[in-house]
């Protein structure tokens, strides 16, 4: 029989106003105060590291480089990509079975993934074999296998994989808009490379390219989870006598250049349209950069499977869900270290060009309503969906890890989690407003369509209808 407390009627009243009391007492910002704190620790060389016990069974542990597709050229461009696909390929020490025998031995698992402005190689592991993946890590990073046979076999796979890339629309097509937005810059470059570019990459382009980048200067190695507290003295042994002595150029970034432009690539044999139009959004680390990652959330993502349409909490989706042929639609914020771009991407069926007109139109009334008419209801609104998804993304090791690596990369400093809630908190509607004005209002757009692009929405008029928001 279960056993069952009774509480009077006449005490129910004082025990609620407690929990009430309780509960408005201990805020976010406190929440975030009491949890594990990150700490910072920068080596004689200049590698720096990150370390954030948390006291878990598991620990992610990686190196985040300063490399990417956007510090290439036309020539070598999938160079970082490739070199990142060799590191699992075995080392001098360390054959590829003998690499893969190692660490399933110990349960653990070597990822890595490459963008435009970074690399990173990183291992899931048990917090007692958090030593043993350090050493790894070093050894992969530091003594790659970079012989002909191993390359041309990965070479190979990644002229494969290049052409199957077609076949995704959404991939391709935010290639494409960052090579119209920064075309002539390196940012406009794939990850992926070229055709051309991949069978012309050499032995000695690998490995130059990994004496010139992987340089400690330009790492940062970030642990998150239980057993990682001797980890910095665990880099002052396995990393502590990397040079930063380059034997060419010290790499560098030669400045960023948004240009306002259309690109469509046509194919009907695509059943929809893939479009995408972006203004030029902000660095990481810019004072504007939250404000914009908090209006994102006004918008959010919807597709025809969502239940809602009308009620939904977006303003966007209840004007133009369920009409215009709409199946999919994405707002998004993306951050590079000093640019960035802030745009919407959506498919369509595209069978006529009021409907993507239609949506475009809806798009830059929604945008004017962020620099003229937000309301601090609303943007209290997007902040607690932008607290959601931010700090349940966070709660995994491997994406604070990551985080952790990413502040000191792009901003040279590390917020604890209670300073961005602190940061969050701050932002009211008049910030969001402003921010928008500063950022959306007015601005040239880089505009891509791929698939069915014959009603692709007129480029002239939606930047005319950027243009007339009069305040």
């Amino acid at each position: 029989m279960a056993l069952r407390l009774a509480v009077s009627s006449a005490l129910r009243p004082a025990i609620n106003s407690q929990v009430r009391n309780a509960s408005s007492a201990v805020s976010v910002k406190d929440v975030l105060a009491n949890a594990p704190q990150a700490e910072v620790t920068t080596l004689k060389n200049g590698f720096r590291v990150v370390t954030e016990d948390n006291g878990t069974a598991t620990a992610t542990v990686g190196v985040w480089i300063e490399t990417g597709s956007r510090f290439e050229n036309e020539k070598n461009n999938g160079v970082a990509h490739f070199l990142e696909r060799l590191i699992h390929k075995g080392t001098g020490k360390r054959a590829s079975a003998a690499l893969e025998s190692e660490l399933n031995a110990i349960g653990a698992k070597l990822n890595s993934f490459t963008e435009r402005d970074q690399t990173a190689v990183f291992v899931q592991t048990g917090a007692q074999d958090v030593e043993k993946v350090v050493d790894i890590l070093a050894d992969v990073l530091r003594n790659s296998k970079l012989d002909a046979s191993t390359i041309d076999s990965e070479r190979a796979t990644l002229l494969k994989e290049l052409d199957a890339s077609d076949n995704y629309h959404q991939l391709v097509l935010f290639d494409m808009l960052h090579a119209a937005a920064y075309q002539g810059t390196p940012l406009a470059l794939s990850v992926l490379g070229t055709s051309d570019s991949i069978p012309a990459i050499t032995a000695q382009q690998l490995k130059e390219w990994q004496e010139d980048h992987y340089r400690p200067v330009r790492m940062v190695l970030s642990a998150v989870g239980g057993g990682v507290s001797n980890v910095p003295s665990l880099a002052e042994k396995y990393f502590g006598d990397l040079s930063n002595e380059y034997p060419r150029k010290v790499p560098q970034v030669d400045g960023t250049r948004f240009t306002g432009s259309e690109y469509r690539y046509r194919n009907d044999n695509v059943p929809h349209m893939y479009a995408a139009f972006a203004v030029e959004g902000v660095g990481y680390a810019h004072k504007d950069a939250l404000a914009l990652q908090i209006a994102n959330q006004f918008i959010g993502q919807w597709d025809v499977t969502h239940a809602t349409s009308r009620t939904a909490a977006s303003r966007l989706v209840q004007k133009i869900g369920h009409d215009h042929g709409l199946q999919n639609l994405q707002h998004f914020n993306i951050n590079y270290k000093d640019t960035g771009l802030f745009g919407i991407y959506f498919v369509a069926d595209a069978h006529d060009l009021n409907d993507t007109s239609g949506i475009m139109k809806s798009v830059a009334h929604e945008w004017k309503h962020l620099a003229s008419a937000t309301t601090d209801e609303e943007v209290a609104m997007a902040k607690n969906q932008f607290r959601t998804n931010l700090y349940q993304i966070l709660e995994t090791n491997t994406q604070k890890a990551g985080f952790n690596a990413k502040e000191l990369l792009y901003s040279g400093q590390l917020r604890q989690l209670s300073e961005l809630e602190a940061q969050i908190q701050k932002i009211d509607a008049g910030v969001v407003r402003e921010a928008i004005s500063r950022h959306v209002y007015d601005r040239d757009l880089a505009a891509v369509g791929v698939g069915r692009t014959e009603a692709f929405p007129n480029y002239a008029h939606v930047r005319a209808g950027m243009s007339w928001w009069r305040l």
